[in-house]
C-alpha cells in the first residue's frame, strides 16, 4: 500500500513528441493519446525512464537509484517503491485574435483533476474555498479576464472560431486561475495565467486537441550522399510548446529483498533515531554482506523509510526533463514542478 504521495506538473518549453508507435492516420508518426478521450497523454514509463536518468546524474549512487527505481536489470529480487502515473492535459495553448493565445480546459479536465488531488490527499481551493468548476455550452466560453476579448465585442476568437463570453462565471475562473497557478512550474507567463485562461465545453477541448496541433513534415538525409534519401518524407505530430500536464507519484517504504520482521525492526528504531547493531542485521541476512551494506548505505544516506523517499525527489522540483527522445533536434523538454500531496494510508 502507497503511504506518501506528490504531483508532478510539466510545462512544455518545447514542443514534445512522445511518440505511440503505430499509425491509423495520414501522420505517420502521431503522439500518445488516451484511447477513449483522444486526449493527448505521456506514457509514465517514458516520464519515469527520464527521471531516473536524472536522479542517476544527480545523485551518483547506483544503490540508491536501484532501492528507489527498481533494478536496472529487470531482476525480481526487490521492486521500486515508486508509481508513477501517465501524465494528463490540464492545460492545452491555442491561438487566440486577442492576447496572441489561450490556454484552454474543460470542464472534464478539471473534475477529473479534482478527483486525482483527492486521491493524493488534496483539496482544489482557493482562500479555503472549494472551487465549483461550472459546465458550459459549446458556443460560450468563460474567460477570468478581458484580455482576450475581441475589442468592442463580448467574444473571443480562437483558433478559427468564434465564442460568446459568459460573464456569469468570471470570479470562479479568476479563483481557478489563481489555484491553477500555485501548483504550476513559475515563469512569466504561468504567472499571467489569469490572462491568458479559458474553460470551453468539453466536446470544443477534444476537438482542438485533436486538431489544433502541430504537423512537421521531414526528410531523411542519405549519410553517403548528402542528399534527401528517396522516400524518406515523414509527417511527424508535435504536442505545442506551453501545454501542461500533470501527474501523481505514490511512495511506499522502499523494498530490500529481505525478511519484512527485520524491515520493520530496522523501521522501528529509524523512527526512535536508535543506531542499529549491523553486525546482528548481518547475521539475520544470513552473512550476507552485499545485502548489509545495502541497508546501511540506505540508512545513512537518508532513503530508508518512505519519508525519506519522498524527500529525496525534491530534486524534481524545477528541473529541466526532455521526454520523448528528441534531444538533438530541441523537442521534448518540460520544467517541473513538484507538489507535495498528504495522502496517508
Amino acid at each position: 500500500m502507497y503511504k506518501k504521495s506528490a504531483i508532478l506538473t510539466f510545462y512544455a518549453e518545447t514542443p514534445i513528441h512522445m511518440g505511440a508507435g503505430q499509425s491509423v492516420s495520414y501522420v505517420d508518426l502521431p503522439v500518445q493519446r488516451e484511447r477513449h478521450t483522444s486526449f493527448p497523454v505521456l506514457w509514465s514509463s517514458g516520464i519515469k525512464g527520464v527521471i531516473r536518468d536524472l536522479a542517476s546524474r544527480v545523485w551518483n549512487d547506483k544503490d540508491k537509484v536501484e532501492t528507489i527505481f527498481g533494478p536496472e536489470d529487470g531482476s525480481s529480487d526487490f521492486a521500486s517503491c515508486i508509481s508513477i502515473t501517465d501524465a494528463k492535459i490540464l492545460l492545452y495553448p491555442v491561438r487566440s485574435v486577442k492576447g496572441v493565445f489561450a490556454w484552454i480546459t474543460c470542464p472534464f479536465v478539471l473534475k477529473r483533476f479534482m478527483e486525482d488531488l483527492n486521491a493524493v490527499g488534496e483539496e482544489f481551493k482557493h482562500n479555503n474555498q472549494e472551487i465549483q468548476i461550472p459546465d458550459v455550452s459549446d458556443d460560450k466560453v468563460f474567460i477570468a479576464s478581458d484580455n482576450l476579448k475581441i475589442q468592442g465585442q463580448n467574444s473571443v476568437a480562437l483558433e478559427e472560431f468564434v465564442f460568446e463570453v459568459d460573464e456569469s462565471q468570471k470570479e470562479k475562473v479568476e479563483s481557478l486561475a489563481n489555484s491553477l497557478k500555485s501548483i504550476l512550474p513559475d515563469n512569466p507567463l504561468t504567472q499571467s495565467l489569469v490572462n491568458h485562461l479559458a474553460i470551453v465545453s468539453d466536446n470544443v477541448f477534444r476537438d482542438f486537441v485533436n486538431y489544433a496541433v502541430e504537423i512537421r513534415t521531414r526528410i531523411r538525409i542519405d549519410q553517403a550522399l548528402g542528399t534527401v534519401k528517396k522516400g524518406a518524407l515523414f509527417s511527424e505530430e508535435l504536442i505545442p510548446s506551453e501545454s501542461v500536464f500533470y501527474s501523481l507519484i505514490f511512495i511506499t517504504d522502499p523494498y530490500f529483498g529481505i525478511d519484512k520482521n527485520l524491515y520493520n525492526d530496522l523501521k522501528s528504531k529509524k523512527e526512535k533515531n536508535e543506531t542499529p547493531n549491523w553486525d546482528d542485521v548481518k547475521n539475520r541476512l544470513k552473512g550476507s554482506e552485499d545485502a548489509k551494506k545495502r541497508l546501511e548505505n540506505a540508512w545513512n544516506n537518508g532513503y530508508f523509510v518512505d519519508d525519506e523517499v519522498k524527500n529525496s525527489l525534491n530534486f524534481l522540483n524545477n528541473s529541466l526533463l526532455q521526454l520523448g527522445g528528441d534531444e538533438t533536434t530541441g523537442k521534448g523538454y518540460v520544467r517541473v514542478k513538484f507538489n507535495e500531496g498528504n495522502k496517508q494510508s
